[in-house]
């Protein structure tokens, strides 16, 4: 073992971790958009959570990805923490198909995999085309860089030094330690396998010695979730919990079990008695597949008892996000999501304001002042917060469809800050009205009535459909957005009329004629967000 034997495993290792994070990464461009609708759609029964689980995993080949994503859907709102469990279940059963991949070992033929899945990207202009021509060429990668690591492994074997290092993993405890640790540092539970089973293959390590180490590589691999629910709600914190109790309880099953019966290690080491690496890959794939069996329909106490160990309600300050947090940055689909629901969240605020400006002119009293402070105080954190979020947002791998999204949440924020601006221009009137003890005729306060009526309803109307196009939908927002133009017309005219007779004072006119502007620029704004929706819908 020399220098050059260093260099080329690390050069080997850098290729392998690369290669799966580039395949990961083309994966989730190829089936990202689809995730988040097949999550919520999917998840109702435990079985199929978990089958769906499997299956999703098995096709992005990152159960650490996957976690992630549910960790960020849980903090979004946008899953319940009984539905996430089957789902995480099923990922540890996914992610052990890339132990399967790497045990038919095609290093041979790797370089020219990776030369056709270049070749894809170069010379095909489609995304989608382009999308699979990455994934084709990670492989390639991955599969270069575990040839790389089983020539550079090779000569530890004949090492004393480091067989007597290796006699000490003997202890099954110690194993997996070195298995949690070395799994933390690289951040992929797949690629400290793949590892694992690349020094198997150079005759390093014994299978005994790497079973122990693999169970706790799996435990390691829950470090990424629990990371990214760090900043998260407490429901968030529960899901990376489960799957820190997922992963414990199963190596605490397996160390039992094969202290009882030490022909176990044995029995699965049979299973593929000519392949070391297919001997690892197949103990991975069983201890997940058993520990999902006997936890599966243990779900709900595992649910209770991460809710007992993590107890207590989430107490957000208002000027604080509530939905977007560091796991949204694991995955383009999941941050979105994120970002959706304090869109959702910023539109609620900004209703509460509009209602409360509109109807203190009709004596009604919906939020106090300072309420009505802190809302807009949050709306425009919300704003800035937000959009700063899209900007990193825009830098992540995004499908086509989901970009647009994107860049259309640039104008819904806007518009809707905007017209809390409005809100708070038309409560500042009122007040004013108020203080000089002034109001308006019976008759102007009937159409401004009417006209806000129809402003609360394009505005529910524009949210809505922000949240669900709908064809028939925006057609009825277009014709009431005119329908309000000419209101605002109308009751101009009326003012100017009033004003000519001299039935309402100069200043009530001003204020009159001002609300008016604010009301139409309100409904202008919400036919823009139905407009950006109405895109994103169309693509």
């Amino acid at each position: 073992m020399n220098i050059w034997n260093v260099v080329s495993l690390m050069g080997g290792l850098a290729m392998f971790i690369f290669g799966m994070n580039l395949m990961s990464d083309g994966l989730k461009l190829v089936a990202g958009s689809y995730l988040k609708k097949i999550l919520e759609k999917l998840t109702q029964n435990r079985i199929i959570a978990m089958m769906v689980g499997a299956g999703l995993t098995a096709l992005i080949q990152s159960s650490n990805a996957m976690c992630v994503m549910v960790v960020g859907f849980v903090n979004a709102g946008m899953m319940e923490l009984e539905r996430s469990v089957g789902i995480l279940m099923g990922a540890k059963i996914g992610t052990t198909i890339t132990g399967q991949l790497i045990a038919f070992n095609i290093s041979q033929i790797a370089p020219v995999i990776a030369f056709v899945g270049v070749a894809i990207t170069m010379f095909f202009k489609k995304p989608k085309v382009k999308n699979v021509g990455q994934i084709i060429a990670s492989l390639g990668i991955l599969f270069i860089g575990l040839g790389e690591m089983s020539k550079a492994m090779g000569p530890l074997a004949g090492q004393d030094w480091f067989q007597n290092i290796l006699k000490q993993f003997s202890n099954p405890i110690l194993g997996v330690l070195v298995g949690i640790i070395f799994t933390v540092i690289i951040q992929s539970a797949s690629a400290s396998v793949g590892v694992l089973q690349m020094m198997a293959v150079s005759g390093v390590m014994g299978f005994h010695q790497a079973f122990f180490i693999m169970l706790g590589m799996n435990i390691g691999a829950s470090v990424a979730p629990a990371l990214a629910s760090l900043s998260g709600r407490k429901d968030a914190k529960r899901v990376a919990l489960i799957v820190i109790l997922f992963e414990s309880i199963g190596m605490l099953l397996f160390m039992v079990a094969s202290s009882i019966f030490p022909a176990l290690l044995d029995w699965i080491a049979s299973t593929s008695p000519d392949n070391p690496s297919r001997q690892i890959a197949n103990a991975n794939t069983i201890f997940n597949l058993v520990t999902v069996i006997v936890l599966l329909p243990c779900s709900n106490y595992l649910v209770r008892m991460a809710q007992w160990i993590i107890r207590g309600k989430d107490k957000k300050e208002a000027a604080e996000l509530h939905f977007i947090d560091e796991s949204g940055y694991q995955s383009g689909t999941v941050l979105i999501g994120q970002i959706d629901q304090e869109v959702g969240r910023m539109c609620g605020l900004v209703r509460n304001n509009l209602e409360s400006s509109t109807k203190a002119y009709f004596a009604e009293k919906v939020l106090s002042n300072e309420a009505f402070d802190e809302n807009e105080s949050t709306v425009d954190f919300l704003n800035k917060e937000i959009t700063a979020t899209l900007i990193r947002t825009s830098e992540m791998g995004l499908s086509a469809k989901e970009a647009m999204h994107v860049g259309n949440l640039y104008h819904i924020v806007t518009d809707l800050e905007r017209i809390g601006d409005h809100a708070e221009n038309m409560l500042g009137y009122a007040n004013q009205l108020k203080e000089n003890k002034k109001k308006f005729s019976g008759k102007a306060l009937k159409e401004l009535k009417a006209l806000c009526d129809s402003v609360y309803r394009i505005y529910d109307l524009a949210c809505d459909y922000f949240v669900e196009p709908d064809k028939e939908l925006y057609t009825v927002i277009y014709d009431l957005e005119a329908d309000i133009d000419d209101m605002v017309e109308k009751m101009r005219n009326s003012n100017i009329k009033r004003l000519a007779k001299m039935k309402c004072e100069a200043n009530q006119g001003l204020f009159y004629s001002e609300i008016l502007v604010d009301l139409e620029r309100v409904a202008d704004h919400c036919l823009n967000i139905a407009q950006a929706a109405k895109k994103y819908a169309m693509r």
